[in-house]
């Protein structure tokens, strides 16, 4: 087998490929951004229906902080978000500082967006041009632990690296559509062309599509049990969406990443941007890469990270020489 490896890391790109013989052996590229990605995650979940499920929403951003070892994802975690909370953080940094905006929002009939909130948001878009995941099944995603489970780890990294590569965006996370009104403010302001609807419970007769959820992290089928099945999400509106001067007066497609029947086809994951068309059962996402791939990828995170922290490293005697 003849291998070229090709590393560019100039802190904005890294390329490996691994070029395979005729033997058939699987030849595999792997690209990124080495740059860290600012999050402002904002925590609304909470009050009548959630179960003090809220208190604990500080793992799932804790999980993005802490990923190799905090040299991917700095986060800012909000735990309490108020109407004006949005406008606060984002006015208090330069326009592109966020790369990614969570919001993590399952509230009872409650639209928790101002002026302030909405003329930062839009400001923070024009400089971005966002890419959004919609995920009415996020309320699932941590319950009352301190820690998330690995697939459910697995799954919100997977789901932040994709927008990363994506060029960075907004993940709005709720639940069924009486407590998506805060995710429905979202959607209304960039224009999109229908909304969070419904509610109609995660089944096992479904599917994740492309690999948005499922790589490069592994994730388990305890994922189904544990942070899917039974829950009552609202509809995604997948297809075309003209969006509004907010939004930058483009046409973008919400694409179906996890769908269950409950009886009727339900979408309750989508997002801006194409990971693939592939369907894994929602109950067994699991799958075993050929040994190349895993040791290619091993000796590709390995130098990547040990590249990071030492970059990490070094941007913080130059911070402290400044200052």
């Amino acid at each position: 087998m003849k291998n070229l490896h090709q590393l560019i890391l100039n802190g904005f790109a890294v390329v490996v490929s691994l070029t395979a013989s005729s033997s058939g052996a699987l030849a595999a590229t792997l690209s990124g951004d080495l740059s860290t990605t600012n999050i402002l995650y904002l925590n609304s979940t909470r009050g009548v229906g959630t179960g003090n499920w809220g208190a604990f929403r500080e793992a799932i951003a804790n999980t993005l902080e802490n990923y190799q070892g905090g040299t991917v994802f700095d986060v800012d975690f909000v735990q309490t978000q108020v109407p004006g909370s949005l406008g606060s953080w984002l006015n208090a940094k330069p326009v592109g500082f966020y790369n990614q905006i969570w919001f993590d929002t399952t509230i009872y009939q409650t639209s928790i967006l101002n002026t302030v909130d909405f003329g930062a948001l839009n400001a923070w878009a024009a400089n971005k041009q966002p890419e959004f995941i919609l995920d009415s099944s996020f309320f699932f995603r941590n319950k009352q632990t301190t820690t998330l489970t690995p697939s459910a780890t697995a799954v919100t990294i997977n789901q932040a690296l994709a927008l990363k590569n994506a060029g960075g965006g907004m993940l709005i996370g709720t639940d069924h559509n009486d407590f998506a009104y805060t995710a429905n403010q979202i959607l209304t302001n960039f224009g999109f062309d229908g909304l969070f609807t419904g509610s109609e419970n995660i089944t096992a007769d479904g599917s994740f599509v492309g690999d948005l959820m499922l790589n490069p992290q592994p994730v388990g089928s305890d994922f189904f049990a544990n942070n899917l099945q039974g829950l009552s999400t609202s509809n995604v509106p997948v297809g075309t969406h003209i969006l509004n001067a907010n939004g930058g007066d483009r046409t973008i497609k919400i694409i179906e990443n996890l769908f269950s029947y409950s009886p009727n086809k339900v979408t309750h994951i989508g997002a801006s941007f194409d990971t693939g068309n592939n369907t894994t059962p929602i109950t067994d996402p699991e799958s075993v890469p050929e040994p190349t791939t895993v040791l290619g990828t091993l000796a590709f995170g390995a130098v990547i990270s040990r590249w990071r922290m030492k970059r990490k490293q070094q941007q913080k005697v130059l911070n402290s020489t400044v200052d």
